[in-house]
């Protein structure tokens, strides 16, 4: 017993049990609602997003230099985020609500999750509000049910549909998922501290590890990835695989293993367009030679200062470019280049074949939302004390379930704040789409690129088209499509060869926003309150969230906020060791390379570069070469930027696609896969139905007539071609075992009869407990570090620091 003072002198005695009592009904989770706790979700997870803009600047910084200060850095991030703000919000009313089909899967574990902490039920007699009035965790029919009208047109196609009965009730308990949780932090750490070797378990590697084409074939991090597993669940749950529709997941993996397992291994054995000489998949791009392109050989570092004092002459890129030599691809790199073109072309014809009217009333749904924007008559409708009696009801409702009455006259007052609320966040939505308008056309004016405003323009207009193709997608199946290849080809087409920092900027503000729109700052987070949070207003099915304006605040704070931490973070850690960015590899001063003997960039003459870059008879380059080059499991997304802009900004397209490239064709075999395909699958399917519907008896040619026309409807191109591209930006390993996680785990929880809820909270908990171990020995990790003391286990036959694959040197 803890006593506080003496009671004999008229102290207050407290017992510990007391104590711990009255904390925990301060701080037990009722104090919060289910939309304040929505709220605080979205807005924790809009300002702990990772800013995408801040990846442009680090490739930059590190390939080129840091041409960008602090305040430029962080007004291109505040500018991508807040405009991508923008247009999440004018996206709400296409991607949440009643006429939609979709259900954003990866936005249900966190839905149900929430719905599960609020699924007590209260007493009868009670009037608290705190514990909602859900015995059971359901989702109303009006998100998830399919667009009758699209059903109905043209045989559409039937994406995945969930009903009330198929959604059910959790019956999993919290201590079987807190279980479960420190299971999988436990495990987490295992893998990753103790036994890495499962992290990549390359069976060719282990049969022959010495044999350097095995591991060319075999290896899941430098190599094909060919009958690799990895049972790291951060590797595994990246697809989500127990609550993504399971078709759409086999769909993904069959573009993967036919790329990975078929194609790639074809196309290196037979040479396609002179790739022996490189790795069969890698990041990087390459010289004629087989070495790393090294792009100091043929752009120079941005440094307005050192040009200006140190640089009398200057070679331009192209003509070193041509100098030095060619860029060559990887197979794997060429083939991903059509995959991704063929992508983008084939998901919008996709949807102007099955999904016509969807996409007819997304974009009219579109162009009205930006025209609104700008639209005074609403403020001055009469119809808005409308909505204002449904946020009246609200305050009022809340206010009475509290135990509290509201004076008659304060309805007046609540009226007028809302009015004022109302006007201000109009006013307020367009100032903020207006200055990051200005800030992105304004770029060459603020120094922060010099590509041209209308340049820009087109950039942000190429978004906005594209958020509706990729929305779809994503809010369907969860993934991804490839956006990056085509705004650097149309950045290259524009700005020319040697213009990788313009090139980059045109790629940052077409698909910075996109990414941010459909993320947790916009789309996601509308979604998720629209799953958790009661459906009160009569015409919510027409207004989604109507009810819930605080969201579209909080997401804007939490933004903002987060904006502000990545930049300080960032600017923190770039000013370590001494001033050099702490990136994957060495970063050379600018005055290591002007007054360095083997890259003299005064000479007059290119050809006396290359001579005195190379200062044996082997050819083998001295001097540090820039740019992203970390093998292994990390630094892929960097590097296939860096290596994109060395191929799109500095080389261009207009060599790229030259009559005596190699790469010439890549863009046709692309569009004409993209374009022709979707239409194939299409007549077919309608063919077929036509055929099955002539044949009288049943036999077996309606039979095959039937399976050809089901076929041809359910194989989804963009999806296959999407998995086909998902090497090497992720690793090869994850073919086989994110197929296997994906069909044992959704067919166990059909077999057991578990819900889809119970579903999403495994993929919760799975999810809490990896990151829990992962950020946990992160930060041990730099602990240690700052004591000058080493995090690593005991090296053994799962441990073996310098090659954990057991592959041999590729």
């Amino acid at each position: 017993m803890v006593t506080f003072g003496d009671s004999a002198s008229n102290k207050q005695t407290m017992t510990a049990s007391t104590w711990f009592q009255k904390w925990r009904r301060r701080l037990r989770l009722e104090m919060f609602t289910r939309e304040e706790m929505v709220w605080i979700t979205s807005m924790v997870a809009a300002g702990g997003s990772f800013a995408p803009a801040y990846q442009w600047i680090a490739t930059i910084d590190i390939d080129y230099g840091q041409p960008l200060g602090q305040w430029q850095q962080l007004a291109v991030v505040l500018s991508t985020q807040l405009f991508g703000w923008s247009l999440g919000h004018m996206l709400r009313h296409i991607f949440v609500g009643r006429r939609n089909g979709i259900v954003w899967p990866d936005t249900l574990p966190l839905s149900f999750l929430i719905q599960a902490l609020y699924s007590k039920q209260p007493p009868a007699d009670s009037n608290d509000p705190r514990a909602l009035a859900a015995s059971s965790i359901t989702v109303n029919n009006h998100f998830t049910e399919e667009n009758s009208e699209e059903a109905d047109s043209k045989g559409a196609q039937v994406w995945e549909e969930f009903s009330e009965s198929q959604v059910g009730a959790a019956t999993t308990s919290r201590t079987h998922l807190a279980v479960l949780t420190c299971v999988t932090f436990v495990y987490q750490v295992f893998i990753s501290y103790i036994a890495p070797i499962f992290k990549s378990f390359c069976l060719l590697c282990l049969w022959a590890p010495r044999n350097k084409l095995v591991s060319l074939l075999g290896s899941g991090w430098n190599g094909a990835g060919i009958l690799s597993l990895t049972f790291d669940w951060e590797a595994l749950g990246t697809l989500q695989p127990l609550i993504t529709p399971l078709w759409a997941q086999v769909q993904y993996y069959a573009g993967a293993f036919i790329m990975m397992y078929v194609l790639t291994p074809i196309g290196w054995h037979l040479n396609w367009w002179e790739t022996q000489s490189q790795p069969i998949v890698s990041t990087n791009v390459f010289d004629t030679t087989g070495n790393v392109y090294n792009i100091s050989l043929v752009h120079r570092m941005r440094n307005p200062e050192a040009d200006a004092e140190q640089f009398d002459h200057y070679v331009p890129g192209m003509l070193m470019y041509k100098t030095y030599s060619p860029v060559r691809l990887t197979v794997n790199s060429a083939l991903g280049y059509i995959c991704s073109v063929a992508a983008i072309t084939a998901v919008t014809v996709h949807l102007a074949l099955w999904h016509p009217q969807w996409l007819r009333q997304a974009a009219s749904d579109m162009a009205h939302a930006l025209l609104r924007l700008w639209d005074p008559r609403p403020l001055f409708r009469a119809r808005r004390h409308t909505h204002c009696a449904d946020v009246e009801m609200h305050v009022n409702g809340r206010t009475e379930a509290l135990g509290m009455q509201t004076p008659h006259g304060e309805q007046g007052q609540t009226r007028v704040t809302w009015d004022i609320g109302y006007i201000v966040g109009r006013i307020g939505r367009v100032l903020i789409f207006t200055l990051t308008l200005c800030v992105a056309i304004m770029s060459p004016q603020l120094n922060i690129s010099a590509l041209p405003g209308w340049q820009t323009l087109i950039a942000i207009c190429w978004a906005v088209l594209m958020c509706l193709p990729i929305g779809f997608v994503e809010a369907v199946t969860g993934f991804t499509l490839p956006m990056d290849l085509l705004p650097h080809m149309l950045g290259g087409l524009f700005q020319g060869p040697g213009t990788p920092i313009e090139t980059s900027y045109f790629h940052l503000w077409a698909t910075v926003p996109i990414r941010v729109a459909l993320g947790w700052p916009g789309v996601r987070s509308f979604q998720l309150a629209h799953h958790c949070c009661p459906q009160d207003t009569p015409n919510s099915r027409e207004h989604p969230r109507r009810q819930l304006p605080w969201l579209k605040r909080g997401l804007l704070v939490g933004l903002v906020w987060g904006a502000c931490v990545n930049h300080v973070s960032y600017t923190v850690f770039s000013r370590s060791l001494d001033e050099r960015r702490s990136l994957p590899i060495e970063t050379p001063d600018i005055e290591t390379l002007t007054t360095s003997k083997l890259i003299d960039f005064t000479s007059s003459d290119p050809a006396d570069i290359l001579e005195e870059y190379y200062d044996n008879e082997d050819d083998v380059p001295m001097s540090p070469i820039l740019g992203w080059h970390e093998p292994g499991e990390f630094g892929r997304l960097p590097a296939a930027l860096s290596s994109e802009l060395v191929v799109w900004g500095i080389v261009g397209p207009q060599s790229i696609f030259s009559v005596s490239s190699p790469y010439r064709m890549l863009f046709v075999y692309g569009a004409l896969i993209g374009v022709f395909l979707p239409p194939l699958f299409y007549a077919t399917h309608r063919v077929c139905r036509q055929i099955a519907r002539s044949q009288a008896n049943h036999g077996w040619p309606y039979r095959v007539v039937h399976s050809l026309e089901v076929a041809a409807k359910e194989i989804q191109i963009p999806l296959v071609l999407t998995g086909m591209v998902a090497v090497p930006t992720i690793p090869a390993n994850f073919v086989i075992s994110g197929l296997v996680a994906a069909v044992l785990g959704q067919w166990w929880f059909r077999y057991r009869n578990k819900s889809l809820v119970d579903r999403s909270l495994y993929s919760a908990v799975l999810y809490t407990g990896t990151r829990v171990a992962i950020v946990g020995m992160f930060l041990v990790g730099q602990i240690l570090t700052a004591k000058q003391m080493s995090l690593s286990f005991v090296s053994w036959w799962g441990n073996q620091i310098d090659n954990v694959e057991h592959c041999a040197d590729i």
